[in-house]
């Protein structure tokens, strides 16, 4: 078991996640739906099923192998946790990457991580090790309201300095990154389950895949059922909103979702590497999550400063965030701790 190694793992890919949408802000011409149809192809179809067959060269047989029902059920989850990141999605084009991530991370941590924990592992709870992972679950819990408050504290500027609708957008986007991250802290939760390890026991078997390269073959099915809802969404605003023409125009913006994509998938791919016994242990899934939202709280947020999504909040917002997001990298740092005192 290599817990130092997979936390790092785990940390770096939420370093990358925090910043794959920052690159949107490059594509102005183009909308929402231009950027997002076919960054969901790529990151959440593509990249991921040729990142699987690499680890596993028997694919095929380890998916024959596992069962029907285990496959369906992993299909599912990844309808219901990326309709989560579809939510996200939109949440980011109304109050941006800051505001945005630390929202969706605060609530899906506290599903993603105390979920799991309560439904299979509650007798590590009383645990020495146990004990400090509660303790980073209470941080994660302030947080967020320390988050919600950031947000109120714009919207009253933005009403103030604006318009009554500039104030309702920032509201808005805030419900709809807290829903987005309640619904994406279902995926470690469903991979905590025994369908999870099916799949990911026939990679092995079956596959020829190690134990670690085995997560990248259980998310490819969770992340193939992710990209409907968000492909078929970004296809009805194209036609909607009669902006599909605009993929013949700007062609520099291809590389950008591009880079996108790889950015995305290979931290997702991180998280799920990191979230296997070999590396985190026992509480993988759930561990590796907060540990994967700290890297990514601390990114997402270092870019939005940079990139002025703050500019003009006013100086309690501000406040407001800062310890939010100091909150939630202490929480990451003692869930992190407990987990190494557990193993």
């Amino acid at each position: 078991m290599n817990v130092i190694f997979g936390a790092l793992l785990a940390v770096l890919g939420g370093a990358i996640n925090g910043m794959f949408a920052l690159p949107m802000k490059l594509t102005k011409k183009w909308s929402w739906e231009n950027v997002w149809l076919p960054f969901s192809a790529l990151a959440l179809f593509i990249f991921p099923y040729l990142v699987a067959t690499m680890g596993a060269p028997q694919l095929c047989a380890a998916y024959r192998n596992a069962q029907p029902s285990s496959l369906v059920i992993a299909f599912f989850l990844g309808i219901a946790a990326y309709g989560g990141s579809l939510l996200f999605g939109i949440a980011l084009s109304l109050i941006g990457n800051s505001l945005a991530f630390s929202l969706l991370v605060a609530s899906m941590s506290a599903v993603g991580v105390l979920a799991p924990m309560l439904a299979f592992h509650p007798a590590l709870l009383g645990t020495p090790g146990g004990r400090w992972i509660d303790l980073g679950i209470a941080f994660m819990f302030i947080a967020l309201i320390a988050c919600g408050r950031a947000g109120t504290h714009m919207a009253g500027k933005k009403s103030t300095d604006a318009t009554q609708k500039g104030g309702s957008q920032v509201i808005t986007g805030m419900l709809l990154a807290i829903a987005g991250g309640v619904l994406s802290g279902l995926m470690p939760l469903g991979l905590s389950m025994a369908w999870a390890r099916d799949i990911s026991g026939a990679a092995v078997t079956f596959g020829g895949a190690s134990e670690t390269a085995a997560q990248n073959v259980l998310l490819l099915p969770i992340l193939i059922g992710g990209s409907i809802p968000n492909c078929l969404y970004a296809a009805w605003l194209l036609f909607k909103n009669k902006t599909f023409q605009r993929y013949s125009q700007n062609l520099a913006y291809w590389p950008i979702i591009l880079l996108m994509g790889v950015m995305y998938t290979g931290s997702v791919l991180m998280w799920g590497m990191s979230s296997s016994h070999s590396m985190l242990g026992t509480l993988g899934p759930s561990v590796g999550w907060a540990l994967f939202i700290g890297g990514l709280v601390v990114s997402s947020n270092v870019g939005g400063f940079a990139t002025g999504e703050w500019k003009g909040a006013g100086s309690q917002a501000l406040r407001w965030m800062v310890s939010g997001i100091t909150l939630m990298v202490l929480a990451a740092a003692l869930i992190g701790y407990g987990n190494y005192r557990l193993n």
